[in-house]
């Protein structure tokens, strides 16, 4: 039986998947070395990539917590938006669509792991999912759909198939970091580079030429892990005015971890850039809806 990209595509939102596109592996050309797709599957020649969006209903609860101060809502995106649900459900489509393959073709296929509670990233899923015509990076580097803006996640499947690649997204601009920085203004720590600061982080896939911004990954660590006092800590891990990942990885060291939840130390305490940002109808799905004031009203 042959298996072709419409039938994998029917077969994705079978699953309850979003979005479902292809690449081709030539577009991974600029990978870092060891996170290429041949370093995971030798001979792949298509990186299938699924995706599901996270509901309004759980974004809001973002809202409750950045704006009314119940940060116990937060727990409502730590488990369906962000370490849990979503993970495992894109988890079991990369199975799903791999056992797929691998029965109805006679193809190699390597379902990759999702989310911060697997073993391990062998490519980077964002990166996947903008090579297969999905979205593009929004100024923060999370990828935006013309969908759902940056509320989504993704999974990936490399196979020895060689399937016919989706275009690259050519569609309307979802970020103009010039004229917006919602995601820097509303970043507590200040990870994010300003567009204004220039020297921002460039990456080509598929013809296409992506920029977004140099991120500070110890100072994101600090807010998402809730890693001092300052962000909800009940003390601080990280003590360094200027911390380096070095800090954060001690800290990791000395932390006892989280009671709760699966993850020993969580990593969904913010979430700002993402809830925040415009794209995807933002307005049509909170501010009109009375679900968020906007985020000037956005406690940092």
């Amino acid at each position: 039986m042959s298996v072709s990209k419409a039938d994998i595509k029917e077969f994705a939102k079978s699953l309850g998947m979003d979005l479902c596109g292809v690449a081709g592996i030539d577009r991974f050309a600029t990978s870092p070395e060891g996170s290429h797709p041949h370093d995971v599957l030798p001979g792949a020649k298509s990186a299938i990539v699924i995706g599901v969006r996270l509901l309004d209903g759980v974004i809001q609860a973002n809202f409750r917590a950045f704006e009314d101060g119940k940060t116990q809502m937060k727990g409502v995106y730590g488990t369906y938006g962000y370490s849990i649900i979503p993970n495992f459900e894109l988890t079991y489509a990369c199975y799903a669509v791999a056992r797929h393959i691998e029965v109805n073709a006679g193809e190699v296929a390597t379902p990759c792991s999702t989310g911060p509670m697997t073993n391990g990233a062998q490519i980077s899923l964002r990166h996947a999912a903008v090579a297969a015509g999905l979205g593009v990076f929004g100024w923060m580097g999370i990828v935006l759909t013309p969908e759902f803006g940056a509320r989504n996640r993704f999974g990936v499947i490399l196979t020895t198939l060689e399937l016919e690649p989706d275009p690259m997204y050519s569609g309307e601009k979802l970020c103009n970091p010039e004229k917006c920085g919602i995601c820097t203004k509303v970043c507590p720590s200040g990870a994010l580079g300003k567009y204004e600061d220039g020297n921002p982080k460039v990456v080509e896939m598929g013809g296409v030429r992506s920029e977004y911004c140099q991120l500070d990954w110890a100072k994101c660590f600090i807010v998402e892990e809730r890693l001092t006092k300052e962000y909800g800590a009940t003390e601080d891990w990280v003590t360094s005015e200027n911390p380096t990942l070095g800090d954060v990885f001690e800290a990791h060291h000395k932390n006892p971890g989280d009671e709760a939840g699966l993850q020993r130390i969580s990593s969904w305490h913010c979430g700002r850039c993402l809830s925040y940002c415009p794209a995807g109808n933002w307005g049509k799905h909170f501010k009109s809806r009375g679900l968020s004031d906007g985020a000037d009203k956005a406690k940092i």
